[in-house]
């Protein structure tokens, strides 16, 4: 029973590792970025595409390596990011930085994850494009230069947190949510073709499929806090039922474990008066040898004190 509830376990954990091993976005020409921690990073079936996803009001945080291919040096005063809902987000550095040719120069840009009414979500995910400034000196006064495109991308979300909730649950159950609702038959639900032989269990997973079924229609309508309520439900049950799974699960262990005690101890206990037994027929037969023997030795001394008749 708790080796099963451990193999449950295990798939819940698969779906985060999983997402926490994608690559990164790579830019062109051998120049890379990544995003910095994001609240989330995955596929979202809202979307249905793979996103980078910051909660509203949170720091966004963009890190990326620069390769100068040219002849001649670059001075990098800025790293800018513009975004389809029409704003340039500009990293400008103190003083500029001087990059050889062939060199690789790590930059950075971050800056505050705009609210859902700036940036929808319901339209996402959005576009970017990074851009590297540079100037024709390293000390002022400065003359701008055209910028340097670096790459761009399609994968930005500013996450509400009801919808990073649904997300959340999403990463937590999507063996189950995508299931029966993804048409996929081919990807079983594991909790109820396990037989656990607890029907309290049963009937709480049942509930929770429904409430997962439930969410995930109403989340992919983007009506997201509503669907929280039912994922939230849903694990609400999935809880329950391994905590069911577990005491009633325990105590049948227990209950077995004592039956075959019981056992084991009333056939030892059968084992051992047989022996008894044994022992004391054979203590029986040799007493009945040992008077035998008792009789024949008195019988011959008798015979050798009597003096014969005259």
């Amino acid at each position: 029973m708790k080796k099963k509830i451990a193999a449950i376990l295990c798939l819940l954990m698969l779906s985060p590792i999983s997402l926490a091993l994608m690559p990164n976005a790579k830019a062109p020409d051998g120049n890379h970025y990544g995003w910095v921690e994001p609240a989330y990073r995955g596929y979202d079936p809202y979307y249905d595409e793979q996103i980078v996803g910051y909660k509203e009001g949170t720091y966004w945080n963009l890190t990326m390596s620069w390769v100068n291919e040219g002849v001649v040096p670059i001075n990098v005063s800025a790293i800018r990011l513009w975004f389809d809902w029409g704003k340039n987000y500009t990293q400008a550095f103190g003083s500029p930085i001087q990059v050889m040719p062939g060199v690789t120069q790590i930059l950075n840009i971050y800056n505050m994850t705009p609210p859902i009414e700036e940036a929808p979500e319901l339209w996402g995910p959005h576009t970017y494009d990074i851009w590297i400034e540079n100037v024709n000196d390293t000390t002022s006064p400065y003359g701008e230069l055209s910028p340097i495109y670096f790459s761009s991308g399609s994968d930005f979300v500013a996450l509400s947190q009801d919808h990073l909730d649904c997300l959340n649950y999403w990463a937590k159950y999507w063996m189950f949510i995508a299931g029966p609702m993804a048409q996929l038959p081919q990807l079983p639900t594991p909790m109820l073709e396990l037989n656990t032989n607890i029907s309290k269990v049963q009937v709480l997973l049942a509930q929770a499929i429904l409430e997962f079924s439930q969410g995930y229609e109403i989340y992919l309508a983007g009506v997201f806090s509503q669907a929280k309520t039912h994922l939230e439900t849903g694990d609400g049950y999935i809880s329950e039922a391994l905590t069911v799974w577990d005491d009633r699960g325990t105590a049948m262990e227990d209950a077995s474990l004592a039956y075959t005690n019981a056992q084991a101890s009333y056939y030892s206990g059968l084992g051992d008066a047989s022996k008894i037994n044994a022992y004391g027929w054979l203590l029986f037969g040799l007493g009945w040898v040992f008077i035998g023997l008792g009789v024949i030795i008195y019988g011959a001394k008798k015979s050798k004190t009597t003096p014969p008749p005259s």
